[in-house]
């Protein structure tokens, strides 16, 4: 989209807003990621998006199931407009989809309560790579073939007689662990200017309603400008 559009349509936004959203971007990382392996209720993918965006993470990939269920409930609050969620396509291999993740920097971590699966416990982790954390559905974990790709694997401390923790309380433990170790370690974790610019933009459009209308209305009126120029004086 055009550069002059998204110009407009901060104008159209308060001062406060854009101040809040040029804040909460200057603590956003693609450093740290959240991958979703078939997740079955969808107040789980909405609870799960809440605690990325609170934590200042910005990148979400999914592996949807087809059995997802909606439980109705709003948990998100509105937080998926603030990250990004990139899916994976139907006809992609399990295989190709994770190396692609890998390709761009990513050691893939995945979480598990199987003793034998288990390269390390999440205390141990080194955080001197990039890293996703990827949690599975909530009857069986992660599947067997994603365990097979992933490059760690850790447990989440449990000293009841519960074996086991919802996904999104798994998500929020270890996320808020790690980002709170990250952030103390003041490595320098955070996006790129191009990153910042580009994710301003979708942030501007989305704090305003109607927004995709407007820039469709934007477009034709420059359009017929274009196909009708102002003729010359005389």
């Amino acid at each position: 989209m055009n550069k002059i559009y998204y110009e407009f349509l901060e104008k159209l936004i308060s001062k406060s807003r854009k101040e809040k959203i040029d804040k909460v971007l200057s603590r956003r990382t693609r450093y740290i990621a959240v991958l979703l392996e078939n997740i079955y209720q969808s107040h789980n993918l909405s609870a799960v998006i809440r605690t990325c965006d609170n934590l200042g993470i910005q990148d979400i990939y999914t592996i949807k199931s087809e059995k997802i269920k909606n439980s109705g409930k709003n948990v998100s609050l509105g937080a998926e407009k603030w990250v990004s969620i990139k899916s994976k396509n139907k006809d992609e291999k399990l295989f190709d989809y994770l190396n692609k993740i890998k390709k761009n920097g990513y050691k893939i971590v995945g979480t598990s309560t199987v003793k034998n699966n288990i390269s390390c416990d999440i205390t141990d982790l080194k955080l001197d790579e990039k890293l996703i954390f990827a949690f599975g559905n909530e009857e069986k974990g992660l599947s067997k073939d994603f365990i097979k790709q992933c490059d760690h694997i850790i447990s989440i401390p449990m000293y009841g007689f519960a074996q086991s923790y919802n996904i999104s309380v798994s998500c929020a433990i270890v996320l808020s662990n790690i980002i709170f170790k990250i952030r103390k370690s003041k490595k320098s974790i955070f996006l790129s200017k191009n990153e910042k610019e580009e994710i301003r933009n979708e942030w501007i459009k989305n704090s305003i309603k109607n927004s995709n209308l407007i820039l469709k209305n934007i477009e034709k009126k420059r359009a017929w400008k274009d196909s009708n120029p102002r003729p010359p004086e005389p």
